[in-house]
């Protein structure tokens, strides 16, 4: 018979059932920080005038966050052709 787990060849990343609560932990944990970090960005900006077309600063960082997200998804598409490069051989 089988064994039908859901990994790729049956070579997963296996997390022993005792240490799985610590990446909950840590995602949670994670997911706190970022929020609060947002939260601290958004109100310093707000403060600092918000985003608006005469202040130069709302160009910089959309500018910014356009950058950032065409290099992650460069990134990754050229990760995910490696991954599936790999698998073939």
């Amino acid at each position: 018979m089988r064994d039908h787990d859901r990994t790729v060849h049956g070579t997963g990343p296996r997390i022993p059932k005792e240490k799985r609560h610590i990446l909950f932990v840590a995602v949670v944990l994670m997911t706190i920080v970022l929020v609060t970090l947002h939260v601290v960005f958004a109100n310093s900006i707000y403060k600092a005038g918000g985003f608006s077309v005469r202040n130069p600063f709302s160009y910089v960082m959309l500018g910014g966050f356009l950058l950032f997200v065409a290099f992650n998804v460069k990134y990754l598409w050229r990760f995910k052709n490696r991954r599936e490069k790999q698998f073939k051989k």
